[in-house]
């Protein structure tokens, strides 16, 4: 099944609803028809794709298809041609996003190649720097050495980690070593590899990028992301350590603080390309879209069916080239809303809910199912005062949500992916929702339920040893 041919009614569906602006300048995605006559080909997927990103495909035996090529660098220069200011990329959407007005944007509708244009966001930013590609990240992270796994040791994060029996998983020396992982945020201020993560190599995060602002860093922003990746990345024996202290990160700011908008979606689409190009094996996501600060963009129920939005949508792509990416399931569960959030409705995004103290569903965690009645969350775990390092880096923080037991599943997943590399990303998360507490009658309260690590772990040794 083609996930680009169900992006596309979606794009033309979007446009008579959201491109009447009153505005003269705002944000516009303009899809291309084709990728006719590119430079670039399928059997030369080095140009464009790093040699981990192939490595990752050759695992599953996923082909290099035409979805991957970069757009049409001729239909790119005839926008801009038009006035526009080209924004951002998309391979898999096949399209930019730019700043136009009205005008610009009547003249790029009627361009022969252009068969979609709608409205994603007002003109915010004024871009100071272009967006790099992301480099070929083939180095492992620092290694830690043997250490011990208990709670002296560990300090404050030796509780969430043993709740879902990752503890296991470290005894037996996998911490996330060799395992690159992607977060999604909105910023992570004071996010250093020595202060704030605890190592002294920068290798721990070899890159970080802004697809809001297009400036510099990523290192700035929203404090959301800095206590997620705390969760995950900290290394501060007798203090905190995470849950994959040994696995590399690179960092997305695809959150805009001054407004929600579709632009986010697309940017989270984008980061997707950006990750899978660098050759990440695991994402973290402790995001959701339901409602937005132009209210025609609202989502209704009907469209939690892991078709409708170009975010849930890339999930797919993402998957389907071996990736794994684990998304928070929402915190809606006390309000009128009650449901997950976008992208958590896609069926390959691995949706956590949270649970509290003792291991019921937290009060605000989403419920599932989705529209079309796919059990979501998939998994659920600790929720509720979950320990990270506080957002200037100085001592730590306990914090509530979905946003929290989404990066300590995150981490775990990426052990076992050291543990068992040569595992694909559907056999990893079979195992996982195979062996959690409520794997013979999962619900749309906590999915599958808690996860056992240790117990994924050896069912999937146990699956590699049979004959």
């Amino acid at each position: 099944m083609s996930r680009l041919l169900l992006l596309l009614p979606f794009l033309l569906l979007a446009a008579p609803a959201l491109a009447q602006q009153t505005s003269n300048a705002g944000m516009y995605f303009v899809g291309f028809a084709d990728k006719a006559n590119t430079p670039f080909s399928v059997d030369r997927p080095t140009e464009f794709l790093s040699t981990r990103s192939l490595a990752r495909r050759d695992k599953i035996a996923a082909p290099v298809t035409e979805l991957d090529l970069p757009i049409q660098a001729d239909y790119e220069r005839a926008v801009a041609a038009a006035g526009a200011q080209i924004w951002l990329r998309s391979r898999w959407m096949n399209g930019v996003v730019v700043a136009a007005d009205e005008q610009q944007l009547d003249k790029i509708a009627r361009l022969p190649f252009v068969d979609t244009t709608y409205y994603v966001a007002p003109r915010q930013y004024e871009r100071s720097t272009t967006l790099p590609r992301p480099a070929n990240f083939d180095q492992p992270a620092p290694v830690v050495g043997s250490v011990p796994v208990n709670e002296t040791f560990y300090g404050y994060g030796f509780t969430d980690l043993a709740r879902m029996n990752g503890d296991s998983l470290h005894r037996l020396g996998f911490r996330g070593r060799g395992v690159l992982v992607a977060v999604f945020d909105g910023g992570f201020p004071s996010v250093g590899y020595k202060d704030f993560l605890g190592y002294d190599q920068v290798e721990a995060v070899p890159g970080n990028y802004d697809l809001v602002e297009q400036d510099s860093t990523a290192l700035d922003g929203s404090t959301h992301g800095a206590t997620v990746v705390s969760t995950m990345a900290a290394h501060h024996p007798f203090f905190f350590i995470g849950t994959a202290p040994e696995a590399r990160y690179l960092l997305f700011k695809t959150e805009n603080s001054r407004g929600e908008h579709r632009l986010e979606e697309i940017n989270y689409a984008i980061a997707l390309e950006m990750a899978d190009s660098a050759g990440v094996d695991l994402v973290n996501s402790s995001l959701g879209y339901t409602t937005f600060s132009d209210k025609r963009m609202d989502y209704t129920y009907a469209d939690l069916n892991g078709r409708t939005s170009p975010a849930s949508i890339a999930i797919g792509h993402a998957f389907d080239r071996g990736m794994i990416v684990v998304t928070s399931a929402g915190n809606s569960g006390a309000d009128d809303w009650k449901h997950i959030g976008i992208p958590a409705d896609a069926e390959e995004a691995f949706s956590i809910g949270a649970l509290d103290a003792a291991d019921q569903r937290a009060y605000f965690s989403s419920f599932g199912p989705t529209a079309d009645g796919r059990i979501k969350p998939d998994v659920s775990g600790p929720g509720v005062m979950v320990t990270a390092v506080a957002a200037n880096g100085k001592g730590l923080t306990g914090a509530n949500g979905t946003s929290l037991s989404a990066p300590l599943v995150t981490g775990l997943i990426a052990c076992l992916l050291q543990a068992v590399p040569e595992a694909t990303n559907q056999e990893i998360l079979d195992a996982i929702r195979a062996t959690a507490s409520q794997a013979t009658a999962p619900d749309a309260t906590l999915g599958y339920g808690k996860p056992d690590f240790a117990a994924a772990y050896r069912r999937l040794i146990g699956r590699r040893q049979q004959p």
